[in-house]
């Protein structure tokens, strides 16, 4: 909050920290004489000398959609500071190429336009700069005509157009949108410069990428959180009819060099335009610090007594529950010994009776609690049930405000799938309906696809009352690398049965009763000597539905690009295919 200018030469009287001479820092400087009595302030600084002037600087007036980077996975990172009017606007750091790039990156820029652009990039090699004159105004980025036809960009898995992603964020469903904010890094393949990037759709296998949602601040970067629908205005942020929708988030300080020295709280960010266009709330943060690096807020609504319930991971795997009239006021109610970060709770029906509802709770990684929840504690009422057996689901949110007409509760978790030499990285599971159900084990988690993957059927197979015999392969002229399968086996007297999807064998061992997908494994109990599987095969993953989804098992891999065999196979003795249904399935893109 000074009138310094950032190009000004300034006299640093004291480094708080440790600074080579060319990186930019934010370190303390001591002002005087600005008519009043000087004061200390947080400012980017450039440490620089006559031999190493630090960075370099190059001025846009933005009259285009993207500021185009080149990006080389193994080049030095730089820092680049965006300044419109003297003020930053945006930090990020990035692997910029100085030759040949691996890929493109965009600033997306629309909000600036007409207005000069100074940005400030951090030069570790001032003799080679070719990699910053390469940077540029367009309103296309390189490799916008191949979009999703990359070789191993998923098919129907949402991934981003560019970077890495991780946690899905702010889900919630308004006006006939779904609302799937998540950890997005813009400029680079691996994790950093966290932001909320944003898509909608409108039956969760289509999905538009609207751009970033939430950028870094002085805050910090943007960490995972909620959204809801405030349909009673209880933050005060409507402006005409419509409800504001509202991100709950952690701001992650001293994360970035913006926000140097802060700790992580908590802030909130509202849309008056169905999500179009978000505005951070100048009273941020609205939770202070309280220990470590507590963060991932869950927030929803508590009927009760017109309340927000907000759940918020602290250190040691404990979550604490508050509640708020507003969102702005948190009053913590109780600690609870549970889980390791990304909260998630919410209510389901037993067996889908309404009259027998219990409460969920879980963590990052899904094993979840079944309890009661009274508004401000959780009382769990056994041991910890493991819910996912593969390698690829972690921090998953469901969607608030789903319509009572529809009543699924709808999950989408982060699928861990590395995707080397692409322009992107990882990317989302496939949706599922959650629903309870009473086992010979007790209450249990069933997941299984959203019906809306019927929406990209085009070819059906179908095979009823089969023997299968060792080296029979019934579906041998089915060519291709997406599908939606499901089978009933009967086991007969064979030692394994299962499939060969792209050359990846997926096993069922009848001795040991289990699935297993390369080094995966996961429980699969027969029923009546059966069991029924569901696969949903991408070009970069296999989901397994075990016995109609009392086991879940998504599991990331890249089969050989050459091979689009299906097979099906029992190997020691007989099995039967009493129902399989092998669907092809279109591209969601």
């Amino acid at each position: 909050n000074t009138n310094i200018n950032v190009a000004s030469k300034i006299t640093i009287t004291k480094i708080t920290k440790n600074i080579k001479f060319g990186e930019t820092n934010l370190v303390a400087v001591k002002v005087h004489d600005w008519g009043n009595s000087g004061g200390l302030w947080r400012l980017p600084v450039v440490i620089t000398t006559e031999e190493n002037p630090g960075y370099v600087t190059r001025k846009f007036t933005f009259d285009k959609k993207y500021l185009n980077l080149p990006v080389k996975n193994d080049a030095p990172s730089r820092m680049v500071n965006v300044l419109i009017d003297n003020k930053i606007v945006r930090e990020f750091n990035i692997n910029l190429a100085l030759h040949e790039p691996d890929f493109w990156v965009y600033l997306e820029i629309d909000n600036f336009k007409g207005k000069e652009g100074v940005l400030h990039i951090s030069e570790l090699d001032t003799k080679n700069k070719e990699g910053i004159d390469a940077i540029y105004q367009d309103n296309t980025f390189p490799g916008e005509d191949k979009l999703y036809k990359e070789k191993d960009r998923p098919q129907f898995h949402f991934s981003s157009k560019r970077g890495w992603i991780n946690d899905p964020n702010g889900m919630m469903y308004y006006a006939v949108e779904y609302h799937l904010f998540y950890q997005h890094n813009p400029f680079g393949w691996a994790w950093g410069n966290m932001t909320w990037g944003h898509a909608i759709s409108k039956d969760l296998v289509h999905w538009e990428e609207l751009g970033d949602a939430l950028h870094p601040d002085g805050l910090g970067v943007m960490y995972s959180g909620s959204g809801v629908v405030d349909w009673k205005n209880t933050t005060g942020f409507q402006i005409g009819d419509e409800p504001p929708l509202i991100a709950i988030y952690t701001n992650a300080g001293d994360e970035n060099q913006w926000s140097a020295g802060k700790p992580y709280t908590q802030g909130i960010a509202y849309s008056n335009d169905k999500g179009r266009t978000w505005k951070k709330y100048k009273g941020n943060p609205v939770q202070g610090h309280l220990n470590h690096a507590n963060r991932d807020p869950k927030v929803i609504w508590w009927e009760e007594t017109n309340e927000w319930v907000i759940i918020l991971y602290l250190k040691d795997n404990r979550m604490a529950f508050f509640r708020s009239p507003d969102l702005k006021r948190w009053e913590l109610q109780s600690i609870l010994q549970s889980f390791h970060e990304c909260p998630e709770l919410f209510q389901l029906p037993v067996d889908g009776n309404e009259n027998n509802k219990k409460w969920i709770l879980y963590g990052g990684a899904g094993d979840y609690s079944i309890g009661n929840f009274d508004g401000s504690k959780f009382t769990l009422e056994g041991a910890l049930i493991r819910y996912n057996y593969g390698n690829a689901f972690y921090a998953s949110q469901t969607f608030s405000d789903i319509p009572k007409e529809d009543g699924r509760r709808i999950q989408i978790g982060w699928a861990q799938v590395e995707t080397p030499g692409m322009p992107f990285n990882q990317m989302m599971n496939f949706p599922v309906s959650l629903t309870l159900r009473s086992t010979k084990e007790g209450i249990r988690l069933f997941a299984n696809p959203v019906r809306e993957i019927e929406k990209l059927y085009k070819k059906k197979h179908n095979f009823n009352n089969e023997k299968l015999v060792p080296g029979n392969n019934p579906v041998s002229k089915i060519k291709g690398d997406l599908f939606d399968i499901s089978v009933q086996f009967y086991i007969g007297n064979a030692d394994k049965i299962g499939f060969e999807i792209r050359g990846v064998p997926v096993v069922y061992n009848v001795k040991d009763k289990t699935i297993s997908v390369k080094n995966e494994i996961a429980p699969c109990k027969p029923k009546n000597g059966e069991i029924k599987l569901r696969l949903l095969v991408d070009r970069t993953s296999i989901e397994i539905f075990i016995n109609n989804g009392e086991y879940y098992m998504p599991v990331g891999l890249i089969p050989d690009d050459d091979n689009l065999s299906l097979k099906v196979f029992a190997e020691g003795g007989e099995a039967q295919i009493i129902k399989l249904d092998v669907n092809e399935l279109n591209s969601a893109w």
